[in-house]
């Protein structure tokens, strides 16, 4: 199975300052189990069942396995899917909106992060001291009203679309019932990143030193 991970240029993380302020001095990011995400409230932009997914295929491409024909469905088709255990999740955005700190509640800044390898080279690293090294750790885009190579975490219902997801999991082996929300620290990222407040969303950001456009 051949799967495109290239990384997009930047990536955006949305929050408070003040949290967001502690992972450009610290690195500090919180990892949060996806069974939390499925009884949030007040936003809709974030409540979601992370476990299971319900999606609805418009106009599929569907062969019959026989005889190679195409089968012309009724209507929609649904499909399903169920994963049998929590895990941890950290979500980033691809794109750079007004529209996220509409969405996501709360949200009054954001951290931009001009060198996504170089970030999540300094996370693969300091996972380990903090999860098991039976779990299985990955980050990759998140696909919208169909089904993701990389399974259910990677997976949402078209309505989400807008949030342009990257995402990174860490998915426990064997599976829990119940994942604890865990911190991790990779260490000051001011080298590769840089916090916007939500007054300077009417502006770009100033290009990074590095040289990133």
């Amino acid at each position: 199975m051949k799967l495109d991970l290239t990384r997009p240029n930047k990536l955006y993380r949305y929050s408070e300052k003040k949290w967001l302020d502690r992972s450009l001095r610290l690195g500090e990011f919180r990892l949060r189990p996806a069974s939390d995400y499925r009884n949030m409230e007040g936003t809709t932009a974030r409540t979601d069942d992370e476990q299971h997914r319900r999606i609805v295929l418009r106009n599929p491409n569907i062969m019959h396995v026989r005889t190679g024909k195409p089968i012309i469905p009724l209507g929609d088709v649904v499909m399903s899917s169920d994963i049998d255990s929590d895990y941890l999740v950290l979500c980033l955005a691809t794109a750079y909106s007004d529209h996220f700190y509409q969405n996501f509640v709360g949200s009054d800044a954001c951290l931009i992060i001009h060198e996504p390898n170089e970030f999540f080279n300094r996370l693969y690293r300091a996972i380990d001291s903090v999860i098991p090294t039976s779990w299985g750790a990955v980050d990759g885009p998140v696909s919208y009203g169909s089904s993701s190579k990389l399974g259910v975490p990677f997976t949402k219902p078209e309505k989400f679309v807008f949030q342009f997801e990257w995402r990174f999991t860490c998915m426990p082996i064997p599976p829990r019932e119940k994942c604890e929300p865990t911190i991790v620290s990779i260490g000051s990222i001011k080298d590769i990143a840089e916090v916007v407040s939500a007054s300077a969303m009417t502006t770009q950001p100033t290009n990074h030193s590095s040289g990133h456009p």
